[in-house]
């Protein structure tokens, strides 16, 4: 029986989050707090008939249809955080082996977390192939314990309403059927397989003119997908400066009116190069820690940083929590797109990198390869999911995600892959329904802005105006209201279309 009132549920929520959100920007910026025993899960969310009460009020007669609307925002959430807290255990003793576990590769000592880092960063393509292999060789002898975390995750997602499958409970979590979100990742997939592997070919001669679909390893490909060829195209002294110049020509204020707080470090501080949103409170005390490098992925994490962090510091204060935080993170997630997905504009390039117009299209070109892959490694990584839903992390998922990975890369994937690109929550589906959203915001800015939308003022007032409403609506109502829809519907999210922008910037 339930012995805590909705609005107290909601409050504890928000301190919860309040506490995850501050370890989150601690151990970003390099300060972990070590006596922290991970407060992380609260008691109620332990418990099914938590969500039960939610479920009851949701359909309960006298509940009307805007509280009833936030109430299975509530109940989404607490379904993954029931599920969450059930397999806790397993989570943390997964999470405490990567980093803690050592293997011995070249002359150094690695964990399967610091390896996995390092691994397309390296430059000679020996060291690659050699601590690929060991690390494969590591995660395997720890696939125990991916396969502990899978049962407990699938006992959990049961045990919440039984006699119901695992994919029911995603279906539920995601808010449409999974089996739909399946075939249109198979579709992009064929779609973009010919176009994907023409570029592919290009940008692994660019890494080794000895290199070929034929003979290329996935970490060939990761380092392929980096550009370090065109690293003085991306330098890290014209970073910051870069995205201030951005910020302004926007009408952004890089501190959101003091709601807004930005740590930035240098590589010799030791933090890893990138972005890192922290949600305190929303949106009145969001943080964004970030780290200085040069190269096309610093910046594309970078611009999408400050996307989800000028999402976050412009909802509307007076939304409920549940609207201002527990909604579709793909809404987040999509905001954060349109701002990395600048980097495929050659205006952009050629205004606040100063590239040449020959060199914008090269580099712009070589973003869309970039983003193409993210995508497809999205769509493999949901059609594993599917599989994990139905036949566990056991051996027999190895044999169904190594040919997965294999065919979104396009290159050979080492056995190992199939458990550390593991999705077992199907948050994949929310990064591909990030990218149709940011294609249909992407559309929009061009119809109201023109070209150098970018660089107009009007574009950051529309995108903060559209952040105020939090995550109030998924990504498929927000798109259908962008687009002048009567009634949302989830076929103005398309994949193809996303894709399809990518690969024609690809000139394949």
């Amino acid at each position: 029986m339930v012995e805590i009132s909705l609005n107290a549920l909601v409050e504890r929520i928000d301190d919860h989050l309040f506490a995850l959100g501050t370890r989150a920007f601690r151990a970003a910026t390099g300060r972990p707090d070590p006596s922290s025993d991970g407060d992380g899960v609260l008691a109620e969310l332990r418990r099914a008939d938590v969500f039960q009460y939610v479920s009851e009020l949701i359909a309960s007669p006298r509940t009307d249809d805007a509280k009833r609307a936030r109430l299975l925002l509530l109940q989404r959430w607490v379904a993954g955080q029931f599920v969450e807290a059930n397999s806790a255990t397993a989570a943390q003793a997964l999470e405490t082996w990567l980093g803690t576990h050592t293997f011995e590769s070249g002359a150094s000592s690695w964990t399967v977390a610091s390896a996995s880092r390092a691994l397309p960063r390296l430059a000679l393509r020996e060291h690659r192939v050699s601590l690929e292999r060991d690390l494969s060789a590591a995660v395997l002898e720890g696939q125990s314990r991916w396969a502990r975390l899978g049962d407990d995750t699938l006992q959990a997602m049961t045990a919440l309403r039984p006699g119901s499958s695992p994919g029911a409970f995603v279906d539920l979590t995601l808010g449409s059927p999974l089996a739909a979100r399946c075939a249109q990742a198979e579709a992009v997939l064929a779609f973009t397989r010919d176009a994907y592997f023409d570029l592919l070919g290009f940008a692994l001669k660019r890494v080794d003119p000895q290199l070929t679909r034929r003979n290329a390893q996935a970490h060939d490909v990761e380092r392929a997908a980096l550009a370090p060829w065109l690293v003085e195209w991306f330098r890290r002294e014209d970073l910051e400066h870069a995205m201030t110049r951005m910020l302004a020509d926007l009408g952004l204020s890089p501190a959101a009116d003091g709601r807004l707080t930005v740590d930035v470090a240098r590589p010799a501080d030791g933090r890893a190069p990138g972005a890192t949103v922290a949600e305190l409170r929303v949106p009145d005390q969001v943080r964004l820690a970030l780290t200085v490098d040069s190269g096309l992925d610093c910046y594309s994490a970078w611009l999408r940083g400050w996307g989800v962090a000028m999402h976050r510091a412009h909802v509307n204060a007076t939304l409920p929590l549940v609207e201002r935080r527990l909604g579709d993170a793909s809404v987040i997630e999509g905001f954060g797109r349109v701002f990395s997905s600048f980097l495929l504009e050659e205006g952009w390039l050629k205004r606040y990198l100063r590239l040449t117009a020959h060199q914008a299209r090269e580099a712009a070109r070589v973003v869309a390869f970039h983003q193409l892959l993210e995508l497809r490694v999205a769509a493999a990584q949901l059609l594993v999911h599917a599989g994990f839903l139905e036949r566990g992390a056991q051996a027999s998922l190895v044999e169904d995600a190594v040919p997965r990975w294999q065919d979104a890369l396009g290159t050979e994937v080492p056995r190992g892959r199939a458990f550390t690109g593991l999705d077992r929550w199907g948050r994949s589906a929310q990064v591909l329904d990030a990218f149709s959203l940011e294609q249909v915001l992407h559309g929009t800015l061009l119809e109201r802005f023109n070209e150098d939308f970018y660089r107009n003022p009007a574009t950051g007032r529309w995108l903060t105006d559209l952040a105020s409403r939090g995550q109030r609506d998924d990504a498929a109502v927000l798109a259908s209201s962008v687009a002048g829809l009567k009634e949302p519907t989830r076929d103005v999210l398309s994949l193809t279309a996303a894709a399809k922008r990518r690969v024609d910037l690809m000139g394949a």
